[in-house]
């Protein structure tokens, strides 16, 4: 794929471990899509230099921005994040999507989740050059990203697609949406997949990852959180539930102090208790060596 080049990264990393902090960013084109700027088919890669990957094959944790499926960039509220698993000598990779509006690609049913699984393909296959573990990647996302992570890694068709498997990622992390059990949400929450995903006829059910979510087809390990609203609470927590339910081990985080939005842009910054720690020590069980994936 094509490599869009080199960006300086604008970072105020925490003093200690930050020299590992990428002094800038590869951007490459995952996919070409036809009539689509590159940079909405593309993600942003963070290095850290060689001296601070303490293996050979360093682990690597791929980032989903949200913004309603409508807006967003792979750019935005990614600092922190950087510098966190820079510090630990991870890679970090933040990727764009075609998004639901005319100037972003006018995405539909199934272009988010068939981009977002042509990312991780992607960095399956081409990480390695760079330093990262294709056998180790971890899939975050955040609100509509979090939406998205969920089907790439609970349905197996989108990673078959790209002729990959559940087995491709190594553990999953949808941080804070409603999406998981699309019926059951508010109706200011459903606009949003009315506008995505409608072109789907059952896209309330067939891009609920509470609903789909089956035994047996490899679903990886996955960290989640629950806050908000009751209701927002319930499907959050019935979404781990259900991973439970069917032998997937699942972290399930308190957030309720925080709102939506600090569910991202805590993680990584100085003081949070709420995110940082539970997600850093889970990525750390995520990633052992010693793990098996096909």
């Amino acid at each position: 794929m094509l490599a869009l080049g080199l960006a300086s990264l604008a970072l105020a990393p925490a003093a200690a471990g930050a020299s590992c902090v990428p002094a800038n960013h590869q951007t490459v084109a995952y996919r070409t899509v036809a009539g689509v700027a590159r940079n909405q088919t593309s993600l942003d890669l963070y290095v850290p230099p060689a001296r601070c990957r303490r293996r050979k094959a360093v682990p690597v944790v791929v980032w989903v921005h949200g913004g309603g499926y409508l807006k967003g960039d792979k750019s935005q509220q990614v600092a922190a994040k950087v510098a966190l698993f820079a510090k630990r000598g991870w890679i970090f990779a933040s990727v764009n999507y075609r998004l639901s509006r005319p100037a972003a690609g006018n995405a539909r049913y199934p272009d988010h989740y068939d981009d977002v699984a042509s990312a991780v393909a992607w960095v399956r296959k081409h990480v390695g050059k760079r330093g990262g573990d294709p056998k180790r990647i971890a899939l975050l996302g955040h609100s509509a990203g979090a939406d998205i992570v969920s089907n790439v890694a609970v349905n197996p068709a989108y990673l078959r697609r790209r002729g990959q498997s559940l087995r491709s990622l190594r553990c999953f992390a949808p941080l804070d949406t409603a999406g998981f059990d699309k019926p059951r949400a508010s109706p200011q929450e459903q606009r949003q997949w009315q506008i995505a995903l409608s072109n789907l006829p059952d896209y309330m059910t067939a891009t609920s990852a509470t609903l789909i979510a089956r035994r047996g087809t490899g679903i990886a390990p996955a960290f989640t959180v629950y806050r908000g609203t009751p209701r927002r609470q319930r499907i959050e927590t019935a979404f781990a539930a259900r991973l439970r339910q069917i032998g997937v081990r699942t972290t399930l985080v308190d957030a309720r102090a925080y709102s939506h939005a600090q569910v991202n842009n805590r993680i990584g910054a100085p003081g949070d208790t709420v995110m940082t720690p539970p997600l850093v020590s889970w990525l750390r069980g995520c990633f052992k060596p010693a793990a098996k994936v096909s």
